[in-house]
């Protein structure tokens, strides 16, 4: 009957198995019978250090050569969110077996491979081969971490093939090479001690050698963008190379030679970040004069390897309604004309929802010599506390604000001898009800 077995396609190493020399056998029946064509009998006879009309005595032993993964050498999905697949060639064989009674023609028992790809959904813990094409989808994010501890986060609309990894403990050095056609790859890279790593980015018209730095990259079909943020890395094209070192991108377009470096720009300031962040509420920064726009990161982790979600905004505010409440990390980057991005700014983040049924509360205010005293009216039982704002201004555009307890009361100095104010109801440490109305002192 007919059988069939599939496995991964990897970089293969050569071993054989033994087999026994029948009656009237010859190189070329065994080549035909064990590898499915007679005219391998030359390979055949050479890998058995023979002629190929060396005469075979029954009982002889013959090696027969097969392939088998040379290094079993994984990278590691460490995080995934969203559609991420990864494409991986594999190899089916079909083997055709004489049943009892049939003839013993040793075509019958030839042996046939066929390359194929499969596709994969990846997972946290999923493996990651040499030859392995991922490809995340609009709302994927992943994180790959290697054996040396380095790691690559591609973003959304991304595809990256790992071209190369040869980095065993044993190896000499660690060569890894990734190559992408388009989207955004960042990388921490890592080494163990004593062992050089040859980390390599190139896409089809540009490469990037790394050694021991934190870089971005953004490649579309005919531009790519290099930044580096820690350690140095040289760009290639056109067989000119462009050294970048901490704080210089560089622009290549396809047919071009890298740019000259470009300074990046600074990280951004943060002016305010509330205490929690409900649909409605802003975070906001001081702005550069000089930049396009703003790239922002949600993750779950302050490096920024766990991402959840990204935006690009071209004012100094960012809010976020369509994410689950929770504890958060936000990094923020400014971009400047040529699309690079500049360093990052780092703040911990808490994203609340606002719950509609939980009637709003008021405020009042009262200036007591050079402070005010500002009361939540008719505190409702449910409530954990309240968060309490004051400002100069009644657009609330920079206020101050406190957390207080049931007791619904904060005391502020603020300079002036008018403010307003307005609280909202805590009622678990990632639910508020919106705001209640303004108050205004002396009213």
């Amino acid at each position: 009957g007919d059988s069939e077995t599939t496995e991964l396609a990897s970089p293969a190493t050569i071993i054989s198995r033994d087999v026994l020399v029948a009656s009237g056998d010859t190189l070329y029946t065994i080549a035909r019978r064990e590898l499915g064509r007679a005219g391998f009998a030359p390979q055949l006879a050479e890998f058995n250090k023979l002629v190929v009309s060396a005469p075979l005595s029954p009982g002889n032993i013959i090696r027969v050569p097969i392939h088998v993964p040379a290094r079993g050498e994984f990278a590691e999905v460490v995080f995934v969110k969203g559609d991420v697949i990864a494409k991986r060639s594999v190899q089916s064989r079909l083997s055709v077996n004489t049943q009892p009674g049939q003839s013993a023609d040793p075509i019958l028992a030839a042996q046939t491979t066929t390359n194929a790809v499969t596709t994969i959904e990846l997972e946290r813990n999923s493996e990651i081969y040499a030859g392995d094409t991922i490809t995340t989808g609009s709302d994927g994010y992943i994180s790959i971490q290697f054996s040396t501890g380095s790691v690559i986060n591609l973003q959304p609309d991304t595809q990256a093939t790992l071209n190369r990894l040869n980095c065993l403990p044993d190896d000499d050095s660690c060569l890894i090479e990734v190559r992408t056609t388009k989207g955004k790859v960042t990388s921490d890279v890592e080494q163990r001690d004593d062992q050089p790593v040859d980390f390599r980015i190139s896409t089809p018209y540009a490469s990037a050698a790394v050694r021991g730095t934190m870089f971005d990259i953004n490649a579309n079909p005919d531009t790519l963008r290099v930044g580096v943020t820690e350690g140095d890395v040289s760009l290639s094209a056109l067989e000119q190379s462009v050294a970048l070192v901490e704080g210089f991108g560089s622009v290549v377009n396809e047919g071009e030679a890298p740019s000259a470096p470009i300074a990046l720009l600074p990280a951004p300031v943060f002016k305010r970040v509330p205490a929690r962040v409900a649909p409605g509420d802003s975070i906001t920064w001081w702005p550069f004069s000089t930049a396009a726009g703003y790239g922002a990161l949600v993750s779950i982790d302050e490096s920024g390897q766990q991402s959840l979600a990204s935006f690009e905004v071209s004012s100094d505010q960012i809010g976020f309604d369509s994410i689950a409440s929770g504890d958060y990390y936000l990094q923020l980057r400014a971009i400047d004309d040529n699309g690079l991005q500049g360093f990052v700014s780092n703040t911990r983040i808490t994203i609340a929802d606002i719950d509609t049924n939980t009637d709003p509360v008021d405020t009042a205010v009262t200036k007591l010599g050079q402070e005010f005293l500002v009361a939540v009216q008719n505190p409702p039982d449910n409530a954990i506390g309240f968060e309490i704002q004051i400002s100069d201004s009644e657009s609330f555009e920079d206020p101050q604000s406190v957390d207080v307890d049931t007791s619904g009361q904060a005391v502020f100095r603020i300079d002036g001898d008018q403010v307003f104010s307005r609280a909202r109801v805590l009622l678990d440490p990632f639910t508020v009800s919106a705001y209640g109305q303004i108050a205004q002192s002396g009213n």
